[in-house]
């Protein structure tokens, strides 16, 4: 990674947390501070949720593999369209895109970065799946060591 981030507003999005009003509120609340970082995970769990058990373990990984790069693609569209928007505001931006499971993947990033705020949103998952899985939202929330705006 470049240089740190510190003090900066941290925009964490993931496969299942995309949420235009996040955007604006973080790009908002970057403005005072000049800096945003910006992560989006491709959430490893996404392929468990939708690619079918009976597939043979080899066709299930090759399935989950094409999934998951799906969605970084995904992620990086996104990132370069919040780019364009944080440098009308001349708002220094830095970017990851992770494949991985939200929580750890933003948590290793709070501890490196050290943003002084972090702005995300609630999944977009079934209520099933929140049950079964829990929210990650949650976890960042309790073991981030700064505050969390979700919106």
């Amino acid at each position: 990674m470049a240089e740190m981030m510190e003090g900066c507003v941290m925009l964490a999005l993931s496969t299942f947390r995309k949420s235009e009003k996040a955007v604006d509120t973080a790009i908002e609340k970057a403005k005072g501070v000049k800096k945003l970082l910006v992560v989006f995970v491709a959430d490893v769990n996404l392929a468990q949720y939708f690619i079918g058990a009976e597939l043979s373990p080899a066709m299930r990984e090759m399935c989950e593999v094409d999934v998951l790069k799906l969605h970084e693609k995904e992620g990086r569209e996104n990132v370069e369209r919040i780019a364009a928007r944080a440098m009308v505001h001349d708002i220094e931006l830095k970017s990851l895109i992770q494949v991985g499971q939200f929580a750890a993947v933003c948590l290793d990033l709070v501890k490196q970065e050290k943003p002084s705020l972090i702005v995300t949103t609630r999944s977009q998952r079934p209520e099933w799946v929140k049950k079964f899985f829990g929210a990650p939202v949650n976890e960042l929330i309790e073991k981030a060591g700064c505050p969390v705006m979700v919106v």
